[in-house]
């Protein structure tokens, strides 16, 4: 998978504050921006959001990655 890729959903995820509406926007499912979101997640080694049912919020260290 493509960092960029992966910097460009985190990105939008963060502004939109939501799976859905960002999905919508990049005109792929939901579930792919999950697996992009773990995937960066992963070869960062650190949790950039925090995911509940209701919402999104970002982790200290997703504040300051998406502030980079």
């Amino acid at each position: 998978m493509h960092q960029f890729k992966q910097l460009a959903t985190f990105v939008s995820v963060a502004a939109r504050g939501s799976f859905s509406p960002a999905a919508a926007a990049q005109g792929v499912a939901p579930a792919i921006m999950g697996r992009r979101i773990d995937a960066l997640e992963e070869r960062l080694g650190v949790k950039l959001m925090l995911r509940s049912t209701r919402r999104i919020t970002l982790t200290q260290e997703g504040c300051a990655f998406l502030a980079d």
